[in-house]
């Protein structure tokens, strides 16, 4: 009974003490809100609404005893602080291993030794000054002292944000960097963000985070710039050096339009970056990710605008010999590519064809014939008269030509109508990329004229005999119709079924399949593979009616008019 009467109150105790401390945390969190100003009202509004937001979105993180690094650390360059966690290790007589802390004033203490001072020191230095200290005790004994966790403090954001966060000594101004610009529940950035959105939407000039200009203001004044280009084309530490206990990191938003270089031509990845102090012809190539394999270096060319801004200076420089030449705003590189420079360019060459396929050949050198001869030449069943020539132009050559067309369709004084207008739109459409190329003049009659030079993706095909005439338009059946030799249109019209009743008759067209020409009926033999193609009559509007009622009535009116000018003459 006794021991239940003591567990009893055993659990009391535990309850009182759980009460106790969940009601002394709703206080302090109370008073928390009240001193961010959560309670603060003035004209409907709360001051600093959202500090409390702010202040929770940062939460401290412990450090992980396994921290990411890039590598073993250099001692040379690792400055020793609070918070860093060692290991001394004692081996001789005694064997033990006692971690170690630097505490707050930059000190080590090591039981049975003492006192040690390590405030500045780097690693090596650190490690050094206890292993000697730690020798007078224990003369005999081997002394390792090793870092095994680097500690953590908090470092000063301004610029892009403005705040604290936590870093290592093997934190780099890069990573911090990443870190702010993808912190989603960054109040500042995001505001920030949409104060730049504004400014796009109304027609204002946009900043930008900057990648080469950030400043690194160490706790003694010293400053460093911090940039991100150079330090990976470099890979130079000063770029991007590790973070210290009272580092400033000023972020700024920079107008990137109006401080900019550019690098183009034979460059990996050329475009227009961000300018830097002290930038030269190494630091631009190096910007464009170096030269390209076909790059000329010895022929660069930099256009610099002339204090006036009315025209460019040229410089003429070689990437070997000017790699110091000072760059300046707004300065526009262009590097050559070698004359030699040859292009890898393939046809392909398909039909009747032994050994059709993609075949390799010299840029503006490969002749049509020489292909067809790599392709194993023609098969017995090949028919010349059908084969055809493919140009396939490059998408920006194609879309300049139809701009060119279109403007050329609104100047052109010819289309007068706007059946001219129309005729004019379907023959644009109706274009095709054919090459001009008489196959049985060249590989029959050996005709050199017609063995043209081939281009980069053209396309070869040798046709084989369809012996057939495809009829459309106004016939009862249009259609493919079996080819016979010598006949003429209306034999192959009677076999469509003959005319409709809407057929104009008159402007029957031979369409030639080599190059689509358009030929009246007895101008020239049919042959196999081609068209015939019968228009619809096409009634006139009522529009088109009185202009001509018109036309014929001004001719007659001036005929007479000159008439009757005659007769009065003569009297």
């Amino acid at each position: 009974m006794k021991i239940f009467g003591n567990l009893i109150l055993f659990f009391f105790l535990i309850f009182a003490n759980v009460f106790a401390q969940v009601i002394k945390e709703q206080s302090q969190s109370k008073y928390q809100n009240q001193m961010l100003g959560g309670n603060q009202v003035i004209s409907g509004f709360k001051i600093n609404s959202d500090l409390s937001d702010i202040l929770s979105s940062v939460q401290y993180t412990p450090s992980n005893p396994t921290v990411p690094i890039e590598g073993a650390i250099n001692p040379a360059t690792y400055i020793v602080g609070p918070n860093d966690m060692f290991q001394l290790g004692i081996f001789g007589y005694i064997n033990q291993q006692i971690p170690i802390v630097v505490n707050p004033e930059g000190t080590v203490v090591i039981p049975t030794v003492g006192e040690v001072d390590l405030k500045g020191l780097n690693l090596s230095e650190a490690k050094k000054r206890v292993i000697e200290k730690v020798k007078k005790r224990y003369i005999s004994s081997e002394i390792s002292f090793n870092l095994t966790t680097p500690r953590t403090f908090l470092v000063s954001i301004t610029g892009l944000v403005q705040g604290k966060f936590q870093a290592t000594p093997l934190t780099r101004a890069s990573e911090m960097l990443r870190y702010i610009v993808f912190d989603t529940l960054n109040i500042s950035r995001t505001y920030y963000e949409r104060m730049a959105t504004q400014r796009v939407e109304n027609n204002l000039l946009r900043t930008e985070i900057s990648a080469r200009n950030i400043e690194l203001i160490r706790k003694d004044g010293t400053i460093q710039k911090v940039d991100m280009y150079k330090y990976y084309m470099t890979n130079d530490d000063k770029y991007n050096p590790y973070l210290l206990e009272g580092d400033l990191l000023k972020v700024p938003n920079t107008l990137l339009e109006k401080y900019y270089v550019s690098i183009f031509g034979a460059v990996q990845l050329g475009g227009a970056y961000e300018y830097s102090e002290g930038d030269d012809l190494e630091t631009l190539i190096g910007l464009g990710r170096g030269l390209d394999f076909y790059a000329e270096p010895d022929s660069i060319l930099l256009y610099r605008p002339s204090e006036d801004r009315t025209r460019y200076n040229v410089f003429v420089l070689s990437y070997p010999k000017d790699k110091e030449f000072k760059v300046k705003v707004y300065d526009r590189a262009f590097v050559k590519y070698k004359q030699d420079y040859q292009r890898m360019a393939t046809v392909l060459v398909l039909g009747e064809v032994n050994m059709p396929g993609y075949y390799p050949i010299s840029y503006k050198n490969t002749r049509l014939k020489e292909a067809i001869e790599m392709a194993g030449g023609l098969k017995s069943t090949s028919y010349l008269p059908l084969s055809i020539l493919f140009r396939n132009w490059d998408a920006e050559y194609v879309a300049k030509d139809t701009l060119d067309i279109y403007l050329n369709e609104r100047a052109n004084d010819v289309i007068i109508s706007e059946n001219d207008r129309r005729n004019y739109q379907i023959d644009f459409k109706s274009r095709r990329n054919r090459v001009k190329v008489d196959f049985e003049k060249l590989l029959v009659e050996n005709d050199e004229r017609e063995n043209i030079i081939l281009e980069d993706k053209d396309i070869i095909y040798i046709n084989d005999n369809k012996n057939i005439v495809y009829i459309y338009g106004q016939v009862n059946h249009e259609g493919y119709v079996p080819f016979k030799q010598g006949e003429d249109i209306y034999y192959y019209i009677e076999k469509a079924g003959g005319y409709t009743l809407a057929a104009d008759e008159g402007t029957t067209r031979i369409i030639k399949f080599r190059d689509r020409s358009y030929h009246k009926p007895g101008e020239i033999e049919i042959e196999s593979g081609d068209f015939i193609y019968v228009a619809k009559k096409s009634p006139k509007t009522f529009g088109e009616i009185v202009t001509l009622v018109a036309q014929i009535s001004g001719i007659i009116l001036g005929v007479l008019t000159t008439y009757l000018l005659i007769k009065n003459s003569e009297k």
